[in-house]
């Protein structure tokens, strides 16, 4: 009876799903980060279906400013690093973020202080501005703790209040991320 529990289990656990051991995560952290163009990761996601039979999606931040054929090159590259080291298979979305405007290098670093007021643990990423005739659009993701027990849609009104209180001119747009156990 315990080895037919155990082998259920077994084959149910990738089929449901099992989080990525943070051991694992941190280890694809760590191989993407160590190439210098690559300015932030998020949004990681580890599909495992079983042993060699792994998907691995996540967002890399790379200088927008960067030519897209030489940055094209270090995203395969480090595609290929990764499925060589974890049998897996690899994909890489790029997210361009602005690394040389004061302004806008500002505005995130007042956000970023801005949701630590709603919760300590609020990080920010994939943060633009985009400037219209009567208002900017300031656009974001805010990766709220999983055990955070209020909606998305408060945690938007909240941040977007905050937002709208430090200048009426900015108009906060809000992707509100729920990270899984293993990131």
């Amino acid at each position: 009876l315990w080895s037919g529990i155990n082998a259920v289990r077994d084959t149910l656990d990738p089929l449901l799903g099992t989080p990525p051991t943070h051991e694992f995560v941190q280890r694809i952290r760590d191989l993407v980060m160590a190439h210098s163009t690559i300015l932030g990761i998020h949004d990681l996601i580890v599909h495992n279906y079983g042993p060699g039979r792994s998907v691995v999606s996540l967002h890399a931040e790379v200088p927008c400013n960067i030519d897209i054929l030489q940055i094209h090159d270090t995203i395969d590259l480090i595609e290929r690093e990764l499925k060589e080291r974890f049998q897996c298979e690899v994909v890489i979305h790029m997210d361009p973020i602005v690394t040389d405007d004061e302004k806008i290098n500002e505005m995130h670093r007042k956000v970023a202080a801005l949701v630590k007021k709603i919760d300590a643990c609020i990080t920010i990423h994939d943060f633009r501005m985009v400037a219209g005739p009567t208002h900017t659009n300031v656009i974001f993701d805010a990766v709220v703790p999983l055990q955070d027990e209020r909606s998305d849609e408060a945690l938007r009104q909240a941040v977007c209040a905050l937002v709208r209180e430090m200048d009426g001119d900015y108009y906060a747009v809000v992707n509100i991320d729920r990270p899984y156990a293993g990131e």
